[in-house]
C-alpha cells in the first residue's frame, strides 16, 4: 500500500480497518472492512510484485465484483492510475481508452481478456481463504516504458464525446473522496445503509455508489446482473436493500410491473437515486408513490463535475419539472453564446465548478482549452435557473431543433407529452427536412409495448392539444430498440442514423 494515503479513499477506509462491520456482500459471501482492507493491501502488494508502479495506468476491465472493488482500490491505493472500461464497451470506446490512455496493464477477473497489446494481469480472490492473487498471462508483451506522473491522479473515466470518439477525464483522489462524502451526506449513505448495485462499477455513476457507500461504513450488494425487472425486484427484497442508484430505464420497467410486487421490493428502501438521463415529471409522481417511505432523489451532472445538481423530489414535489439545486459547494452559471452571464429564467448554456471539478481531460489540451473557461466548465448543456436558485435543463446544443426558425430542445417536447400509454420508451429528435424547406423537422422515436397492436393516433392527439404547431412531430418512427450510450442516455444521434432514413 502506499505511504501516502492522506487525502484518499482508501486513507479513509483505514479508519474501518478492525470493524466487522459487512463492507461488501454477494450470494455466497460478506466481507467486512477488515477483511475488505486486508484485501486491498494484499493485492496492492501482488500487483507491485507484476511490476506496476505509481504513475502507471492499469486498464479495469470487469464486471461488477468484489474483484472489481479490490482491484479498482488496489490500483489507485499503490499510486497507480487506474482506467476503468465496462466489459460491455463497444470496439469504438475500448480503441478511445487504449490509444488515448496507453495502459500500461490491465487488470481482468474469470476469463476476460485484456487489449492484445497491453501486459494483462488476472487477479482472483478465492472466496474459501480469501487470498487474492495476481498473474501476469504467459502470452503478454513486453511491458511499456513507464511514465510517471506528480499529480495525485486515481482515475481516468472515458466518457463519450460529441465528436463520436469517448474522451479519458481526469479524476484526482481528493475529487473521489469529496464526491463520496457529498453523496453519503445527502442521501444519508451511513453505517446502516446497505446499496444495491444495479448499475456497472466501471461507470462514474456506479462507481460513486460504492465509494459514498463504503465512505458511510454501510455495505455494497454485488448480485448477479439482473437480467428483467422481475430480478432486480426479486434481489432487492431477498438481500433487504436500503437503497440504490438507477438510470431512468429501470424506473419505467418498474411503473409497468405489477404494483404490488414493486411496493414489497422497496419496503426496505430509505434512500433511491435517479440519474443518467431525463424523467418526465409524471413518471417521478407515479415512482415516489410506489415508494412513499424513502426519500427519492434526482441528479443532473457529468462524469466531469458528478452530481452537480440535485433534486429531493420527496421535499419538492412541486418542482419535478427542474433538476434540482446545486449541490453543497458547486456553482452553476448560465451564460449566453458571447460567454456573458444571464438572468434569472433566461436560457443560455450551463457552466459548472466545484470541488469535484475534473482537473482537465487526459492529454487533450486543446479541449481543455475549449471547455474550461476560467475555472468554469462549459458543459455543452442549455437551461436556466430561477429566483430560488432550481435548474431546468433543455438539452445538449448539439441537440438543438431548429424548424423554420424556430429553435428548441427535444426535452421540452417529451416533457410536454409526459408519460404516454402503451409506450415502453420514446425519444424526440431533430431530422433533416425531406423538402428542403425548414431546416429541422421532429420526428418521434416509438418503442411500443405491443408493436403489432399499437398506432400513432393518441401521441398525434396529445401532440396537437399540448404543443405548437412547430413542435407536433411530422412523423412517428416505430423501433424495436432505442440505441443508448455507454453511461445507458438514449442516444439521438445514433437513433437518427439508424431508423431517418429519408428516400
Amino acid at each position: 500500500m502506499s505511504e501516502d494515503r492522506t487525502e484518499s479513499l482508501v486513507h479513509h477506509l483505514c479508519a474501518f480497518g478492525n470493524s466487522e462491520r459487512p463492507a461488501i456482500q454477494t450470494g455466497t459471501l460478506t466481507l467486512s472492512y477488515a477483511q475488505l482492507i486486508k484485501l486491498i493491501d494484499d493485492t496492492g502488494a501482488a500487483l507491485r510484485d507484476e511490476g506496476v508502479k505509481a504513475g502507471d495506468r492499469v486498464l479495469v476491465v470487469m464486471p461488477n465484483s468484489i474483484e472489481h472493488i479490490v482491484g479498482a482500490l488496489a490500483v489507485i491505493a499503490i499510486g497507480a492510475i487506474a482506467v476503468p472500461l465496462d466489459v460491455d464497451a463497444g470496439s469504438s470506446r475500448r480503441n478511445d481508452a487504449v490509444q488515448q490512455a496507453v495502459p500500461h496493464f490491465c487488470l481482468v477477473c474469470t476469463d476476460l481478456e485484456g487489449p492484445s497489446n497491453v501486459v494483462t494481469i488476472r487477479l482472483r480472490i478465492d472466496p474459501a481463504t480469501l487470498k487474492a492473487t495476481c498473474c501476469v498471462n504467459d502470452s503478454a508483451i513486453e511491458q511499456q516504458g513507464v511514465v510517471y506522473t506528480h499529480e495525485p491522479i486515481a482515475f481516468i473515466r472515458f466518457t463519450s464525446g460529441s465528436t463520436g470518439h469517448a474522451k479519458g477525464v481526469v479524476l484526482t483522489h481528493a475529487q473521489q473522496l469529496w464526491t463520496a462524502r457529498l453523496l453519503s451526506d445527502c442521501f444519508g449513505l451511513d453505517n446502516e445503509h446497505r446499496e444495491l448495485m444495479l448499475v456497472s462499477m466501471a461507470l462514474s455513476g456506479g462507481w460513486q455508489r460504492v465509494a459514498a457507500t463504503l465512505y458511510g461504513g454501510g455495505c455494497v450488494i454485488v448480485a448477479e446482473k439482473p437480467v428483467s425487472v422481475g430480478d432486480m425486484l426479486e434481489t432487492l427484497d431477498s438481500f433487504q436493500a436500503t437503497g440504490f442508484f438507477t438510470p431512468p430505464p429501470l424506473v419505467r420497467m418498474m411503473l409497468a410491473s405489477p404494483v404490488s410486487k414493486v411496493k414489497a421490493a422497496l419496503k426496505h428502501c430509505k434512500t433511491i437515486e435517479i440519474g443518467s438521463a431525463a424523467i418526465s415529471a409524471d413518471e417521478l409522481k407515479a415512482f415516489t408513490a410506489l415508494a412513499p417511505d424513502s426519500r427519492v432523489y434526482s441528479h443532473y451532472g457529468l462524469t466531469e463535475c458528478s452530481r452537480a445538481v440535485i433534486l429531493d423530489i420527496s421535499a419538492h414535489p412541486e418542482r419535478l419539472d427542474t433538476v434540482g439545486k446545486p449541490a453543497p459547494g458547486v456553482e452553476i452559471q448560465i451564460v449566453n453564446e458571447d460567454g456573458q452571464p444571464q438572468a434569472t429564467r433566461q436560457d443560455g448554456q450551463i457552466r459548472l465548478r466545484g470541488p469535484q471539478l475534473t482537473s482537465g481531460y487526459w492529454r487533450q489540451p486543446e479541449l481543455n482549452q475549449q471547455r474550461f473557461v476560467d475555472g468554469w466548465l462549459a458543459t455543452g448543456d442549455y437551461g436556466q435557473i430561477d429566483e430560488e436558485g432550481f435548474l431546468t435543463l433543455r438539452g445538449r446544443h448539439d441537440d438543438l431543433i431548429n424548424c423554420g426558425g424556430h429553435c428548441y430542445f427535444p426535452d421540452e417536447v417529451e416533457q410536454a407529452l409526459g408519460t404516454l400509454p402503451d409506450i415502453e420508451q420514446f425519444l424526440v429528435a431533430g431530422v433533416p427536412d425531406p423538402r428542403g424547406v425548414l431546416q429541422q423537422v421532429p420526428w418521434a422515436f416509438v418503442v411500443p409495448v405491443n408493436t403489432d397492436e399499437w398506432t400513432p393516433k393518441a401521441l398525434l392527439a396529445l401532440a396537437r392539444s399540448n404543443l405548437p404547431a412547430h413542435m407536433v412531430p411530422r412523423q412517428v418512427v416505430v423501433v424495436e430498440r432505442l440505441p443508448l450510450t455507454a453511461s445507458g442516455k438514449p442516444d439521438r444521434c445514433e437513433t437518427i442514423r439508424l431508423y431517418a432514413q429519408n428516400d
